[in-house]
């Protein structure tokens, strides 16, 4: 299995990177702010998943970032400078552009999410918060796995129907069909809810203070992450104190470039969103230096 960065790094510091991404994306409304994030996210993800991975978070992205930037301008008459009309309505500059934005904010979310799936695991999650909340982290972390095995199951059902029976052509048969999974599905869900259940009973889940292993550990590599997390995150934080990161779209728009303030607020998020592409790329050049060859069994080394 390939070796990511992101699984020698202490998970503390994942998660801090994962707040300060999201946040600071769904804190600045400001099109240089949301572009940077959208265009870190997809950097991200294509380097830590892959293509594949990275096409599957941008395909409902993209939809959605059409339907909102096309969407917007239509319902929303707010704005000043007029474009065109739309029957009665006007279509403004000021909208168009309040949509578009909005529009890769939510890209941008949805991408950050993808990475965050692959990165932080649930053994991670377990680690950080299973001591402090242990009922609502195994909640959340059964909720995070069972999101790709129903998505599984799902495609099983649907070919084994597709096996016994011939694909539907009607609307009505098609929609008789779609039921029918969905009922194999829920009573799939059912049954290994209960199984995992009496599992997690005959373990002696919940009776006692548990004890776990784990190899996490916080070392000086960690330590010099987390105060460029940390740096980084305060300028962005102080700046968004000032009033920098955010534009006003109505009536008019404001300058988008508000000074030298705004300049290193940009800067530093750009950095700080860059920063795990940065460890991704230079662990690949390293390990292809060391393991030209890409061994697999050494490819786990930590360096």
């Amino acid at each position: 299995m390939r070796r990511i960065y992101a699984q020698t790094v202490h998970p503390a510091c994942i998660l801090l990177f994962y707040i300060g991404a999201i946040g600071f994306t769904l804190a600045c409304h400001h099109p240089v702010i949301v572009s940077v994030s959208f265009v870190c996210a997809c950097l991200y993800l294509a380097v830590l998943g892959g293509g594949c991975a990275l096409w599957k978070s941008l395909r409902f992205a993209l939809l959605l970032m059409i339907v909102v930037s096309l969407f917007n301008p239509i319902f929303n008459r707010r704005g000043t400078t007029l474009l065109f009309m739309l029957g009665n309505n006007w279509v403004t500059l000021e909208s168009t552009v309040f949509g578009v934005v909005s529009g890769i904010q939510l890209a941008s979310i949805i991408v950050w999410s993808g990475s965050y799936m692959i990165a932080m695991t649930s053994d991670r999650f377990l680690y950080l918060f299973g001591k402090a909340a242990p009922s609502a982290s195994l909640l959340i972390t059964m909720t995070q796995r069972f999101i790709p095995t129903i998505q599984l199951q799902i495609e099983q059902i649907c070919t084994s129907q597709q096996m016994l029976n011939q694909t539907p052509k009607r609307v009505l048969p098609k929609m008789n069909a779609a039921v029918r999974n969905i009922s194999a599905l829920l009573s799939w869900s059912m049954e290994n809810a209960v199984e995992m259940a009496d599992s997690m009973k005959a373990r002696g889940y919940g009776i006692r203070r548990r004890t776990t292993f784990h190899l996490f550990r916080f070392d000086s590599r960690d330590s010099v992450i987390l105060c460029l997390l940390l740096l980084l995150s305060g300028i962005c934080a102080l700046a968004r104190l000032f009033g920098h990161g955010r534009m006003e779209f109505f009536p008019d728009m404001t300058l988008i470039i508000t000074g030298v303030s705004g300049i290193v607020m940009y800067s530093a998020f750009a950095l700080m969103a860059l920063l795990p592409t940065f460890f991704e790329i230079s662990q690949k050049i390293k390990y292809a230096r060391i393991f030209p060859k890409g061994d697999p069994k050494l490819g786990s080394v930590r360096i």
